[in-house]
């Protein structure tokens, strides 16, 4: 019964079973010397996810003390000590179902260098809570650091045999393409295994551009760490193949959250010397300075998030009539901010606190190998100081410091795919000054809304603290948008009234080049992070933005505060999500 309730929790996961020590955990080897697996749990939890002693076991009778374990869970999610793993612990804690700071990839990655190099027979092993998103993220960071690519795992355990079989008899099946595919490939088609179809995982630029940027061509690809990752860690029935189906199937990749992999493809641009001039400090399109040097001369610039705006089917009388009482609910029309529109689109800004980041990339820069990216220098100590405690990650680690509100909705043509479906554009544009006024003079009702049992989403809406700044400094922060630091990460949460539709995350200096006064990101619904409920009606969200070119603009930063419960995590809000169609309950999404 146990076993059959942890499979069911692992859902389409792989398991490894041992049968010298009859276990079966949630747990899979990535490459001979990466593993990742679930978290090991103690209690209740060890009933359907791994058991602590069981992930003890395993380790220290296949591997001795040639292990080392890296925890991505915040103390406030799940936690244990050290010395269950006799200290070989490292943690770099981040919420589930997010990004982390970029720096933690860089971190992660010259860590696992460092212990994996002492011995071919060491491995380490990621976990977050699902041994999925998270874990998978570091782990593809890590792969992609490397200077080839590496051979998958020998350790076929990871499956079950009858699904291997399947999968090998498919592959051979796709060497020999049908008459249907000949068609429609035609004479000029390029083989899908061709190592020109694989892609450049580069953002667009001109061949002027991008002719004297260096590159690593031996280096792995993105698409390929993704899918050896995917391979391993996903059972191979879950894999989708071109010949298992006539009807398409929704493939179940490891790494499966786009904000996630929207990191991956930013750490790949810096490892190939392709990231933003200056980004960390690295002066690699700066002449006459040795690419992955430190240049304190090169300024942090900063840029205007102008305008964020979704194109949005209409949404049925039903679910418009679900909104508005979900709103009503969670909003309680304690301070008349959002009250008066409980359907209206509006977005909150948020990011990791200043402090912690401003340590990792600290730490970043101190133990850079100046060669290679992802390597750590010889002489420089560990980073585990920064999370030896839980000063980071006992609360929400992601702080809210800005809104923007619907200031248009727009009708549009109807949806090519659907002529019958009617399409709105939303228009979102920062607070206008009188209602960041109000929130400054209102701290007794948003105090209220900070003690309630449902304070998610009304925190975001009212919190005088992270929105109390000068009046001055508002001025001109509202007149052209919402400075940020172009190299910092930046997280969009898109509400209607109450109701959270989805958010996603984003580096700015990445989608905007340096001589360029302005740009747009667009992204799709199958690029955002959990279109759920009414989210499912997004069709694309486009976030505006350009330099600060003004030298005092450049010089404005937000002061952030803390902002509690600013993560989609409680049970009113999932509660809310549901009744608009939303995540069906015990649905696993890391």
């Amino acid at each position: 019964m146990t076993e059959f309730v942890r499979r069911l929790v692992s859902g389409g996961k792989a398991r490894f079973r041992d049968p010298d020590l009859d276990l079966e955990l949630d747990l899979a080897y990535v490459t001979d010397q990466v593993v990742v697996m679930g978290f090991p749990s103690a209690g209740f939890e060890g009933f359907y996810r791994n058991r602590r002693e069981d992930a003890q076991r395993f380790l220290t009778s296949r591997h001795g003390k040639d292990f080392w374990v890296f925890n991505f869970c915040p103390t406030r999610e799940n936690f244990y000590d050290k010395s269950v793993f006799g200290g070989r612990v490292s943690r770099y804690p981040f919420p589930d179902h997010h990004a982390p700071p970029l720096a933690i990839l860089s971190l992660v990655s010259r860590e696992m260098h460092a212990w994996l190099a002492g011995s071919k027979d060491r491995v380490a092993v990621l976990h977050c809570k699902a041994g999925k998103g998270r874990s998978g993220t570091l782990a593809c960071a890590y792969l992609l650091s490397l200077d080839t690519f590496p051979p998958p795992s020998s350790l076929e355990s990871s499956n079950f045999e009858k699904d291997w079989v399947a999968i090998r008899v498919d592959d051979c099946m796709q060497v020999i393409p049908d008459d249907a595919t000949h068609e429609e490939l035609g004479e000029g088609a390029v083989s899908p295994t061709s190592e020109s179809a694989i892609g450049d995982e580069g953002f667009p630029g001109t061949p002027e551009e991008n002719h004297n940027i260096p590159s690593k061509l031996s280096a792995p690809v993105l698409q390929q760490v993704l899918d050896l990752h995917t391979s391993r860690r996903m059972k191979a029935s879950s894999i989708v193949t071109k010949t298992s189906s006539s009807k398409p199937r929704k493939e179940k990749s490891g790494v499966s959250i786009p904000s996630q992999r929207r990191w991956l493809l930013y750490w790949s641009r810096l490892l190939a010397g392709q990231g933003p001039p200056g980004m960390w400090g690295l002066s690699d399109m700066q002449p006459g300075l040795v690419n992955g040097s430190y240049s304190p001369s090169i300024p942090r610039r900063k840029v205007r998030i102008t305008e964020v705006s979704l194109r949005m089917r209409e949404l049925s009388g039903i679910k418009t009539s679900l909104v508005r009482a979900a709103s009503l609910l969670i909003d309680r029309g304690r301070d008349g901010l959002i009250s008066s529109g409980n359907d209206r689109v509006w977005a909150s800004l948020a990011r990791y606190d200043d402090e912690l980041v401003g340590a990792l990339e600290s730490w970043e820069q101190r133990t850079r190998d100046t060669t290679k990216l992802g390597r750590r220098k010889q002489s420089s100590e560990p980073v585990d100081d920064i999370f030896s405690n839980d000063k980071w990650d006992k609360k929400k680690m992601v702080q809210t410091f800005g809104r923007m509100e619907e200031a248009q909705k727009l009708p549009l043509e109807p949806n090519s795919s659907d002529e019958s479906a009617k399409v709105h554009k939303y228009i979102l544009h920062p607070l206008p000054e009188e209602r960041w006024m109000k929130v400054r003079e209102a701290p007794y009702q948003a105090q209220e809304v900070h003690n309630s049992e449902i304070s998610v989403t009304s925190s975001e809406m009212t919190s005088i603290h992270s929105q109390a700044e000068p009046a001055e400094r508002n001025v001109s922060r509202i007149r052209s948008g919402i400075v940020v630091d172009s190299d910092r990460e930046l997280r969009i949460k898109l509400y209607m009234g109450q109701v959270l539709m989805t958010w996603m995350w984003l580096i700015p200096s990445f989608h905007i080049a340096s001589e360029t006064p302005s740009s747009s990101i667009v992204l799709a619904r199958n690029e955002l992070d959990f279109p759920i409920g009414i989210g499912k009606d997004i069709l694309d969200v486009e976030v505006k933005m350009e330099w600060c070119r003004d030298e005092a603009e450049a010089s404005y930063d937000a002061q952030v505060e803390a902002t509690p419960a600013d993560e989609p995590s409680s049970e009113m809000e999932t509660i809310i999500t549901s009744l608009a169609g939303g995540v069906e309950v015990g649905q696993a999404v890391e």
